[in-house]
């Protein structure tokens, strides 16, 4: 089973620039209000992955087959 790590961003004070620990609410030096939206960091990657795809880009060629059994 594959785990991954908790993804943490911590939340800049549009106000006065200081980043402030991911729970707070209010920014610990100017005391403006902070953003509180949850983020959905798998959608926002599914956007990344789908923008970086390239049309028209040619595909892999084939994989070669295996050799036959040997000859008598």
């Amino acid at each position: 089973m594959c785990f991954r790590p908790a993804e943490v961003s911590m939340k800049k004070c549009p106000q006065c620039g200081k980043v402030n620990k991911p729970v707070a609410k209010v920014c610990e030096a100017c005391g403006a209000e902070l953003e509180n939206a949850i983020k959905d960091f798998d959608a926002d990657q599914a956007n990344l992955d789908s923008a970086a795809k390239i049309p028209n880009a040619p595909k892999a060629p084939a994989a070669p087959k295996a050799p036959g059994p040997p000859r008598p």
